[in-house]
Formats: structure tokens, C-alpha cells, sequence
């Protein structure tokens, strides 16, 4: 079932379990290197991969480090030689604004040495205020190169990347990175990231982003990220080649029994979903399970028991984590609010760029700290009201997992009526978000696989299966998900029962037949446009 997440680092270590693969996440510091040679001036930052970065001039260092130059160790040339030179150290997002003094454009600096042109001074005085000349500086024209151009900024609300933010109102820091808002919880923890207070911009537009709740806390080398990689527009429609992230949320009194039930359904996905899409599409589901810790910022504890999931999960895993990832499917050892209901999973759409399935273009990136990648997330709930030692309990819990990912495509269509009308009778009411009970086809998302017996009965197809849990996709399924063109879609039916809710293994009714093309004519035909 859809549903939105409600607003909210992990321990890194590597644990070798007989069960698998699992990370434990926390924030992380790295030394910094600075050098120069005895011979000559030229300042060098070392990365964690051993390459060195010149800075082309002392402007560029003072960015970063302000008139600090304690660090700076004198090294031989011997040394120097050891490390390959890297790409030039560039401005820091968040303190000037730069020009080249052949051209009047001047930039924002944005991470991974973006440059954003400023449309005018009017914009500029709305983002930096009256006195954002002062910030300007020249770049010389040979190190121009060392930057590529990005959007334009041409209104107040689009304040840059990588800067120090302060909430008019509430006087609050933060920074800004991917479009969210990340609180610093001290002055303190600003410095430790070498900002200025005076570096901020002081406006009243927060309520124009996404705001995380866990603050940074001291030193954070997202913040302070001298060689980072600009961002990439990760949007896309991927359906073939498809890759997932497992999270497992604690308490902090999992045991090993939770995690080896865990394991095993995560390990038989793949394997299910090549099954289930008759080995139309993949799903990698290999990337080491991310354990997570509960703390205050994670989940929120409500007076049923239970505990709501946060925003900040997903905001705090890709803290640490690639943005490389389809799904992000999540397990508990806690009950979730949908667990006191009849819910047991939950997809929660991030985006999706697809058409003709019936489903609103839409992109939540931004609240979840992914450049547009991430598609949904699946919610699984408790691990402990899973049984995977049994074949059964094993197919079951697959069969969720199969469900939540197909709501990223399916099952929303209506279909054109022979009186020219719209009609949901394929959809289960009043959620309009799974196939009916009387839809003549099988899938995760419903239907009954409905047998004629020619003599105006129906048998349910659910009803002769020794296990109802292992259900591939239906061609209509299939269909909306871009693996099959609609020039090879059969007709699907559904059963118009003779006595309105009729319920049973077997019922009366007459078969409705639905063609392709009446659910083109309601919705458009299935294709890709993320952008």
C-alpha cells in the first residue's frame, strides 16, 4: 500500500556473520594532508587516495582554511613524487563568489567546483544581501577550466549548494547540500567545519526546503569536502537492471535469529523477482545489509508501541552510503503503526518518471537525500512476523517484497468502456491501487486468475493452488512496467459477478474483456520521461 514517510550514523564496521554481508554506520573523520616542498611555494592537499591537489593561489587556500597555515608540513621533492598530482583544489562552496576579470558574469560556487551564474545583482543582493560585492573574487582566467558551468540562479529561492544557511526567524544554522537543510547543533561544530559565521546567508526562505533533524555535530567531511564529486542528476526510468538496499532498524536488542530470518528472505529475492518477470527484468539485492541503531532521531515512539519510521533513516544512509540504488527495503525489530492496522508492508513513492501506468509524475528526491535515483521505499515492518525457515513463510514474505516493488508501476489503470466512459472495474475499490477480486489474471498486486467453466460459472485459480503466495506477474503488469510492448498484450477480463460482492471459490458472473487499447485510450501508452 502507498503511503508517505513522516519526517525524522550508523556504527562503520564490517561484521562477517554465517548469515551474510552487514554494515553498521557512524559518522567518520579522515585526516587532512597538507604539504609543500622546501623548494617552492605551491600548497598541496593530499586525498584519502594518496593523489596531491595544487591550490593555484592563496585565495583559494584562505577558502578553505581561512589564514590558518599551522598544518602545511615541508616535505622533500622526494616525497612530493611519491603521490601523482590531481586536479587543482577549486573555491569553496559557501565563502566567494568568483569572476574572471575578462567577463562580467559572476558565479556561485557549488560542490565539485560547479559554477552557477548569478542572473543579476537584484538576485544576487536577494540571496547574499547588500553587501555581496564584497564576496566576489577574480579567478584567473587559466584556471577557468578547473570548473564546469551549471544552472543558472536567476530567483531568491534558489540559494546554492554547499553554503552556511541561517533561518531568518529562528537564527538557526545549517547547511545546505542536495537541495536539504542540515542543522548545526553549536557555533561550535560551524568553526570545527572552518566556516565563518559571517559566510552565512540570513534568509527568511527555509520553508522552501527539506530540513533534516539530526545536526551536525563537529567536524563532517561532507561539509568540509575539499575534492567532492559534483552532483549528478540520477533520474531515470530504469526497469530492467534494478539494484536494492536492505536496512535493518534497531532498538539495539536484535539477535541473531532476527538476522538470519532477515538474510534468508534477502538472499531469495533476486531469484523470485527473475521468476516473477519471467526473466524480463533483474533486481541486485547484494549490497551488504545496512544495520542501523534507533536513536532519537530515527524513529519516533508513539503510545500504541509502536514507532514511526523518520525521514532521517534514508537521509542519514545516504550520508554514508551510494546513491545507487532503485529501492531501499527496509526491516524492523520493532512494530510500525501500519502493523496495528491491516497493513503489512508499505511502498513509499520517491519518483517516478513514467507514463501511461495512471500514475502522477513525481519527484521527492530531494527529501530523502537522493539525486533523483532512488523510486520507492519498502517498508517490510517487524522481522519477527516473518517465517522464512518454512517454504511457505518463505514465499509469503517474497511475495510482499514482489507486491510493494510492482506499486511503482502498478496496478492504477482504468480502461475506456464501450460507452466511451472511464472505468476502475480492474481495480480493487476503494484504494484504486491493486488489481480487483475479480480480475480474471494473477499478480502480487490481487486477482483471482479467474477460470471460465463455460456454464456461466467462475472458479478462482487461487483456490487449486497449493501455495497462493507464488505469483508471477501478469501481462498487464508486465506491460506497465515498459518489459513488454502493448502490440503483444492479449486481452485481460474481469468477472461482472451476477450478484453484486459475491465472494467464494466459485461465482456466477459474466466475463468483461478489456483490450490494451482501452487502457491506452484512458491513460496514453506506457513510456519514459524523466526529464
Amino acid at each position: 500500500m502507498k503511503k508517505f514517510f513522516n519526517q525524522t550514523i550508523f556504527f562503520v564496521l564490517t561484521l562477517s556473520l554465517s548469515l551474510g554481508s552487514f554494515l553498521f554506520t557512524s559518522p567518520a573523520t579522515a585526516a587532512i594532508d597538507l604539504v609543500k616542498s622546501a623548494d617552492f611555494g605551491t600548497v598541496y592537499y593530499i586525498d584519502s587516495t594518496g593523489v596531491r591537489h595544487p591550490f593555484p593561489n592563496e585565495k583559494i587556500f584562505q577558502s578553505w582554511y581561512g589564514s590558518d597555515f599551522s598544518k602545511i608540513v615541508t616535505v622533500s621533492n622526494e616525497f612530493l613524487a611519491k603521490y601523482p598530482l590531481g586536479k587543482n583544489i577549486t573555491v569553496r562552496p559557501g565563502t566567494y563568489l568568483v569572476k574572471v576579470r575578462t567577463a562580467l558574469q559572476v558565479y556561485a560556487v557549488t560542490p565539485g567546483a560547479v559554477l552557477r551564474e548569478i542572473k543579476d545583482e537584484y538576485t544576487a543582493e536577494e540571496i547574499y544581501g547588500v553587501s555581496w560585492a564584497e564576496r566576489v573574487i577574480d579567478v584567473p582566467d587559466i584556471f577557468f577550466d578547473d570548473y564546469t558551468i551549471g544552472k543558472i540562479i536567476d530567483k531568491k529561492s534558489d540559494v546554492p549548494d554547499g553554503v552556511l544557511f541561517q533561518d531568518k526567524e529562528t537564527k538557526t544554522y545549517y547547511y545546505k547540500l542536495n537541495d536539504l537543510l542540515q542543522p548545526f547543533d553549536s557555533a561550535k561544530s560551524i568553526l570545527a567545519n572552518n566556516f565563518k559565521l559571517s559566510d552565512a546567508i540570513v534568509s527568511d526562505q527555509s520553508y522552501v526546503f527539506a530540513n533534516r533533524v539530526r545536526p551536525i555535530t563537529g567536524f563532517d567531511q561532507r561539509v568540509f569536502n575539499l575534492t567532492a564529486k559534483p552532483t549528478i542528476d540520477r533520474r531515470d526510468c530504469e526497469n530492467k537492471k534494478l539494484k536494492a538496499a536492505v536496512i535493518f532498524i534497531s532498538t539495539g536488542n536484535y539477535n541473531t535469529d532476527e538476522l538470519a530470518k532477515l538474510e534468508k528472505i534477502k538472499t531469495a529475492i533476486a531469484g523470485q523477482f527473475k521468476w516473477a518477470t519471467y526473466s524480463l527484468s533483474d533486481i541486485d539485492v547484494s549490497y551488504p545489509t545496512v544495520m542501523m541503531t534507533d536513536d532519537v532521531y530515527l524513529t519516533t515512539e508513539r503510545n500504541d508501541g509502536t514507532r514511526e519510521i523518520k525521514n532521517e533513516v534514508i537521509n542519514s544512509f545516504y550520508d554514508q552510503h551510494p546513491d545507487d540504488f532503485d529501492f531501499l527495503i527496509i526491516w524492523t525489530d520493532f512494530k510500525i503503526p501500519a502493523e496495528n492496522g491491516n497493513e503489512i508492508a508499505h511502498f513509499t513513492p520517491v519518483a517516478n518518471h513514467q507514463k501511461g501506468g495512471n500514475v502522477d509524475p513525481l519527484d521527492w528526491s530531494r527529501n530523502y537525500g537522493t539525486t533523483g535515483k532512488l523510486k520507492g521505499i519498502i517498508t517490510m515492518g517487524n522481522i519477527n512476523k516473518y517465517q522464512p525457515q518454512t517454504s511457505a513463510g518463505l514465499n509469503e514474505a517474497l511475495n510482499l517484497v514482489l507486491h510493494e516493488i510492482l506499486h511503482q508501476w502498478s496496478a492504477y489503470v482504468s480502461f475506456i468502456d464501450d460507452k466511451g466512459k472511464q472505468n476502475f472495474s480492474l481495480l480493487r475499490s476503494p484504494d484504486y491501487q491493486h488489481w480487483s477480486y475479480y480480475a480474471g489474471f494473477l499478480s502480487p498486486a490481487g486477482g483471482s486468475g479467474w477460470i471460465d467453466n463455460g456454464d456461466g460459472t467462475f472458479t478462482s485459480q487461487l483456490s487449486k493452488m497449493a501455495d497462493t503466495n507464488l505469483r508471477q506477474y501478469s501481462s498487464l503488469d508486465l506491460y506497465l512496467m515498459g518489459l513488454i510492448p502493448y502490440q503483444v498484450m492479449n486481452p485481460v477480463f474481469y468477472v461482472e459477478p451476477a450478484e453484486p460482492g459475491a465472494v467464494g471459490n466459485t461465482i456466477k458472473g459474466k466475463a468483461k474483456w478489456v483490450t490494451i487499447d482501452q487502457v491506452i485510450a484512458a491513460h496514453g501508452e506506457v513510456y519514459c520521461n524523466p526529464y
